[in-house]
């Protein structure tokens, strides 16, 4: 038998770092060691109640047993697109404009084997979610980096990224709140990006899975540009609003021919989403105007906590508008990976190295504020220990809030 290979486009694809990070924290668990894990986005906190609740009610109606559409219950649906007007003030048609997701990782990552041939061109930001480049890549087209820069906020330069538009160019990621930064974006902001790309005859693909996830103002959604409408998708998830992370739950909004195209892809590689969970989510979003506030209360709490550590150490760092990130510099003379296996060999911390999401990465590290603010303070406790912005010849920075 001939060996076995991966494909040539799965190995081109570096190791995904989330599975190489929880295989560090598993081994070092197996050796005795504690492990407190900064490093994944995934919410200590439970799924509330209320929500299962509901899920254990709409699981014992035996027509929930049964294959689910691949675009979602119309019920469910219908339930998205009243909250959708309410939260955005943008009606969407609840049929032919939304679909029901097994977590909006999964829409973005098939959405460019929908939509994209070989040869076809995205622009992927960097840094960036890791999966925007991969669902890419399975495509067969090309991903084309451009860096969103500390300086600009964290926004793309559009004169910059217009200068990377080939006429294989076929769509745009933007992600705010963003992952990993935490960096959020004004409307003006999805203006101005909607009228370059109507200019540049451009789809946009937003990911908004951090929406309900802010410090300050609620973000917006790219449709609140009405020109959005014939050209945009939107991607939106229940695993950080709700804390259901496990339980694989997300929609995305956009133009009708972009929900059908992800649809067709949907129907032949997978059967939808449970519906008793697609209903009892969607119902979750009559109760968000309370769990919203607490949730973002809880969140509040743990980056002031970090950030207030991190000043005192002397970590430049911005203070995130959303998402439950950090985002900072690592010292002087180290990169990335060199401070995260630092810190976790002599502490037992683990961060995640800014190069995780990109080249332009480099230079930084990230925290997830997905543990108990005990845990949190013992972390920080711990890397303080170890100074590292205090080190010799380090000069560091102070921290911007």
């Amino acid at each position: 038998m001939r060996p076995i290979e991966k494909s040539a486009r799965l190995q081109s694809l570096p190791k995904y770092l989330f599975a190489e990070l929880e295989r560090k924290r598993h081994e070092a668990e197996s050796a005795g060691r504690e492990v407190i894990d900064l490093s994944i986005g995934d919410p200590d906190l439970p799924t509330p109640g209320f929500i299962l609740d509901r899920i254990a009610d709409h699981a014992r109606d035996p027509r929930n047993h049964r294959y689910p559409t691949s675009a979602g219950m119309r019920e469910a649906r219908a339930g998205i697109a009243s909250w959708f007007a309410e939260r955005f003030h943008v009606e969407l048609d609840p049929i032919r404009e939304f679909a029901m997701l097994l977590g909006s990782k999964e829409g973005i990552g098939h959405l460019p084997l929908a939509i994209l041939n070989p040869g076809d061109e995205a622009l992927v930001p960097d840094p960036g979610y890791p999966v925007y480049t991969a669902g890419v890549t399975f495509a067969g087209a090309d991903p084309i980096r451009f860096p969103i820069r500390e300086e600009a906020h964290f926004l793309p330069d559009l004169r910059e990224l217009d200068k990377t538009v080939t006429p294989r160019t076929k769509l745009v990621f933007v992600n705010y709140p963003n992952n990993p930064t935490g960096a959020t974006a004004p409307r003006s902001f999805y203006e101005e990006l909607v009228a370059w790309a109507i200019r540049r005859d451009l789809i946009v693909v937003s990911d908004a899975a951090y929406s309900e996830l802010y410090y300050s103002e609620a973000p917006s959604s790219i449709f609140e540009v009405p020109q959005a409408r014939d050209r945009a998708i939107e991607f939106h998830s229940f695993s950080k609003t709700f804390n259901m992370t496990g339980w694989r739950m997300g929609f995305a909004a956009g133009a009708p021919a972009l929900i059908e195209a992800l649809v067709q892809f949907k129907a032949n590689v997978d059967s939808g989403a449970p519906q008793a969970i697609q209903l009892a989510a969607v119902e979750g979003l009559k109760s968000l105007g309370v769990h919203g506030p607490a949730l973002r209360g809880v969140y509040r709490e743990r980056r002031d906590l970090a950030l207030d550590t991190l000043k005192r150490l002397g970590c430049p760092m911005r203070a995130p508008g959303g998402a439950f990130y950090l985002w900072g510099r690592v010292p002087e003379r180290e990169t990335s990976m060199e401070f995260v296996t630092r810190v976790f060999d002599k502490t037992g911390v683990l961060l995640t190295p800014g190069t995780g999401f990109g080249a332009q990465g480099e230079g930084y590290f990230r925290i997830a504020l997905t543990s108990s603010a005990d845990s949190l303070r013992r972390a920080l406790q711990k890397l303080e220990t170890l100074a590292p912005w205090k080190a010799p010849h380090a000069s560091p920075s102070p921290i911007t809030r």
